[in-house]
Parts: C-alpha cells; sequence; structure tokens
C-alpha cells in the first residue's frame, strides 16, 4: 500500500506543479455547462431535467482527458519499464494511478459545483449527501475502468481516440447511476431510491476494482 500512495503523491504533485491541466479542464467544463445553461432559463423545468445529464457529461469529458494523462510522463520520458521494475508491484502501481486520477476528478468537481448551481438554478448545500456520494461512487468506478484501459493503449497511436471509445459504453452503468443519484439530490426525490441506486454504484465499483485489480498486471507485462 505505501507504494500506491507514493505513485500517487508523486503525480498530484507534478499536476499541482504543472496547474495547467487542472485550469484548462475547469475552462472547458465552465464553457460546457455555460453553453448548455443558455438553451433555456434557470429553474425551469426543462433546465432542471437536463442538468444532471449535463454535469455528468461535463465530468465524463474531462476525465477522460485526465486518464490520458495517467502514464503520459512515463511513456514520454521512457520511464513507463523503469515504473515497473521499481519496488511497487503493478497492483500498487494501479491502485496509487487510480487514486491520483480520483483525486484530480475530485478537484475538478469541487470546482464545477458551485459554478454548476448558479448557472442552473440549484442551492449549492440541497441533497449535498447524495450529489457528492454518487460523484465519490461514481467516479471510482469510472476510474477504475479507465486506468486499466489507459494501460491497454498506452503504445497505440489512436490512443487519444480509442480510449473514449473503449471506456464510454462500458462505464455506462455508472454514468446513470450517476446522473439517477444527483437528480434526485437536486430535486428532492426519494432517499430510498436514491441509496438503491448508490448500492448499484458500490457494485459496479467492486467489479471494476476487481477486474482492474486482476488483469492490470497481466496487461503490462505483454
Amino acid at each position: 500500500m505505501r507504494g500506491a500512495m507514493a505513485i500517487a503523491w508523486k503525480d498530484l504533485v507534478l499536476e499541482m506543479r504543472g496547474r495547467e491541466v487542472i485550469v484548462l479542464l475547469s475552462v472547458f467544463g465552465f464553457l460546457i455547462l455555460t453553453l448548455f445553461s443558455l438553451s433555456a432559463q434557470a429553474g425551469s423545468p426543462a433546465l432542471t431535467e437536463l442538468a444532471p445529464g449535463v454535469l455528468w457529461i461535463t465530468f465524463l469529458f474531462a476525465g477522460v482527458l485526465g486518464l490520458g494523462r495517467t502514464f503520459d510522463r512515463e511513456r514520454e520520458n521512457g520511464c513507463f519499464h523503469g515504473l515497473l521494475l521499481s519496488p511497487a508491484d503493478p497492483v500498487q502501481i494501479y491502485w496509487g494511478k487510480c487514486l491520483s486520477t480520483l483525486i484530480f476528478i475530485l478537484v475538478f468537481q469541487a470546482l464545477l459545483w458551485p459554478v454548476f448551481t448558479v448557472l442552473y438554478g440549484f442551492s449549492p448545500i440541497k441533497g449535498v449527501f447524495f450529489a457528492w456520494a454518487g460523484f465519490v461512487l461514481g467516479d471510482l468506478g469510472f476510474v477504475a475502468l479507465g486506468v486499466l484501459l489507459s494501460s491497454m493503449t498506452i503504445h497505440l497511436r489512436s490512443r487519444e481516440m480509442l480510449l473514449p471509445l473503449l471506456l464510454f459504453p462500458l462505464c455506462l452503468p455508472v454514468l446513470v447511476g450517476g446522473v439517477r443519484c444527483t437528480t434526485i439530490a437536486l430535486t428532492g426525490g426519494d432517499p430510498g431510491l436514491a441509496w438503491i441506486w448508490l448500492g448499484r454504484l458500490m457494485a459496479f465499483d467492486v467489479i471494476f476494482i476487481s477486474l482492474g485489480t486482476l488483469l492490470f498486471p497481466m496487461v503490462v507485462e505483454e
């Protein structure tokens, strides 16, 4: 576990030194949310129904851009094989990459959440527990699957196009669960239904993390 924490810390420190990625993604997310908010009046039924899906699509597109950088530094500097030869075993490398990417996406979501609530006429604290529980659990499944697929496409020329083509269909259950939880949180829906969707997201997380833990060592050894 110490190896995973060291890898996650290394990735986060490098990202915070540059800061250009999180700034660019935040601007990208702000533009998407702003463009969709102009399609209807804030607080209108049409925008209220559309808003959770827009938010999660923004998260997914930004998340894919972040996942595309998961192994970029190692690949560009020819250090990927050196990483595999480090004291950390492949499972720890996988967990470390998942942890750093998860934190990165959560920071991005924390920056966009107040912007989203203002643009779409929601209270920033209404239903915040179910909204953020959905974010964390949805992100976890998305990252677990995304890091695995990113490692599979690392040496391919068309990896920037191939990664979203592989990832989006497979993470559809996570998207549906996240949108449902966010909708219930923002509209004051049935808490019991929110717990059901959170349970489903947990189940998908267990499946995706287990698959990643089992398959990542085989993928990187090829």
